[in-house]
């Protein structure tokens, strides 16, 4: 899944009624608050619930609880926390938007870009047993390269030609045109075999209703996993898994909310932070008028507060946005200064585009001035859209702009975007740690329509832009581009840039972590420790 609620394979146009359109009150922004009070409640009776005085034994399992339907991104599902330790690509990618080994321990340019050649590491086996050579690894390439959501979500992959084994530990791959992302797309799992098997630290031994259980693979190129198995179980919502997890029950729950953070973390219970690849924006349908000028698209961006955003939303986990670009690829130029909140200027620029404050009359409330209204789809029972939904809400509000919500059942969601029938639409969307995750979004839908390019926007120079950061392996021609094109997405945003949110991890104390800040603890489980002993000598409240 590319952003939440909208599923690669979903993208068949369908064209749904609008539900009424809802703008969410005082009443609603008390119920999240009593939500906030009832799990702090809850909390604090599991932890009541605790001995004064409790010693565990060396754990040689770790269970993960998994909120079902908590969230939809890539980075948190079931299946993909279990495709995460049992599956490889021939390349991982870092923080910082660099292809790192895996599989693949070097890879080289050849033929002025048009031919890859990589060198995979030796003595890797497979889940079975077996040795991984040249020819299995091609085989398996093939395979995922062909499939439709991976040629949907990898640009270079259109562009390959040819895949095939070289020698006994070689690996080339051919291309029709340049292709400089193709190391860092290269990252796609890689299945083996009739059980679509990998090469990870752990190997799926259970997948049924109940949850997916692994065991470590003894004979991982990385060493032997210290923890034996890694059960991943279902719970219905996120107090229950809390509550598993400060009675003992479970060791890790994949995501806590910001608003309950300082409720969860104990001396027995560690919380572990780190900036998602995933941005909060508000997509405009540049076909739409006013969302068809970029003079006011740009005023809109003005009007937004992202450092009270990020404090009232998040609590302060996450950072502003300010366009499509990670913020931590090695190629951004951090010393561009992004536009601030200025909602004077907002103001003033929405007059020069035409746009002035007009008397409006609003059903059931006194007449006021008002420059234009439109429709905002927000995913509906998901508070945090909700209330990022109220926060731009009330800004835009100020210099005289109306954001009705209508409220859209998930299942309903993907639909909607992909028939076009909106104004905007409030996206968690997935934009790194590559360039290319933007490009799928923002490129030009009238010269390559994809999956993703849906919102309408066009514009020339960022069109060319991407097609440097797609294909050069040039790292000065990428860092010009990079920069350049930051500066396209601020004179010219195709949507409300909001805010980079964290994910936290709540994990039993039982375990030593390797300190990778910024990292997900989860990428490097295979590497915890369990600690021999751990005693608690804490009074219940």
């Amino acid at each position: 899944m590319v952003f939440r609620g909208f599923r690669r394979n979903e993208v068949g146009p369908a064209l749904l009624p609008f539900r009424r359109r809802r703008t969410l009150s005082i009443r609603h922004i008390r119920s999240h608050v009593g939500c906030g009070v009832f799990y702090f409640l809850a909390i604090l009776s599991a932890s009541c619930a605790l001995p004064e005085t409790q010693s565990e034994s060396i754990p040689t399992t770790i269970t993960i609880g998994f909120p079902e339907g908590n969230f939809r991104e890539i980075s948190g599902g079931l299946r993909e926390i279990a495709r995460l330790l049992s599956q490889e690509g021939l390349t991982s990618v870092g923080r910082d938007g660099r292809a790192e080994p895996r599989i693949a321990e070097t890879w080289s340019w050849q033929e002025n870009g048009l031919k890859l050649q990589i060198k995979l590491r030796e003595n890797i086996k497979q889940h079975d047993g077996t040795a991984l050579t040249a020819s299995v690894v091609a085989e398996a390439l093939k395979a995922a390269v062909s499939r439709p959501d991976n040629q949907g979500a990898y640009w270079s992959f259109k562009a390959i030609k040819e895949i095939r084994a070289f020698g006994e530990d070689g690996l080339v791959i051919e291309l029709t045109q340049p292709a400089g992302e193709l190391p860092e797309d290269l990252q796609v799992p890689l299945t083996f075999g009739v059980d679509d098997d990998g090469i990870g630290p752990y190997q799926v031994v259970k997948n049924d209703a109940s949850g997916v259980v692994l065991d470590r693979f003894v004979s991982y190129y990385g060493g032997t996993p210290h923890i034996a198995q890694v059960q991943i179980r279902r719970y219905e919502t996120l107090r229950t898994a809390w509550a598993s997890l400060l009675r003992g029950e479970i060791d890790l729950v994949t995501n806590v909310p910001a608003d309950v953070l300082e409720f969860v973390g104990n001396d027995r219970i560690t919380v572990t932070s780190f900036l998602r690849w995933y941005e909060y924006v508000i997509a405009f349908n540049s076909t739409r008028r006013p969302f068809s000028s970029p003079a006011v698209r740009r005023a809109l961006n003005l009007a937004i507060n992202r450092d009270e955003l990020v404090s009232k939303v998040f609590k302060g986990k996450g950072m502003g946005a300010t366009g499509p670009l990670w913020p931590e690829h090695w190629a951004y130029d951090s010393s561009l200064q992004p536009q601030v909140f200025d909602p004077e200027r907002a103001e003033a620029a929405l007059d020069q585009a035409g746009i002035p404050r007009r008397s409006a009359s609003v059903k059931g409330s006194e007449s006021r001035e008002q420059r234009f209204s439109f429709t905002c789809l927000v995913l509906a029972n998901f508070s945090t859209d909700e209330r990022i939904a109220l926060h731009v809400q009330k800004q835009l509000y100020d210099i005289g702009v109306d954001m009705q919500f209508e409220t859209v059942p998930a299942e309903e969601y993907p639909g909607r975007i992909t028939s076009g029938e909106f104004d905007a639409v409030l996206i968690d969307m997935v934009s790194g740690p590559t360039f290319g995750r933007p490009h799928l979004f923002w490129s030009s839908a009238q010269r390559a329509k994809g999956q993703f390019n849906i919102f309408g926007y066009e514009n020339a120079e960022a069109e060319e832009l991407f097609d440097v950061l797609r294909e050069s392996t040039n790292e000065g021609a990428v860092r010009t581009a990079a920069r350049r094109l930051q500066r396209v997405m601020l004179d010219d945003p195709p949507a409300l840039f909001l805010a980079w949110s964290e994910r936290a991890r709540a994990i039993n104390r039982r375990f030593d972590i390797p300190q990778e800040p910024g990292r997900d603890p989860l990428s490097t489980l295979w590497r915890w420790t369990p600690k021999t002993t751990l005693t608690s000598n804490r009074a219940a409240p």
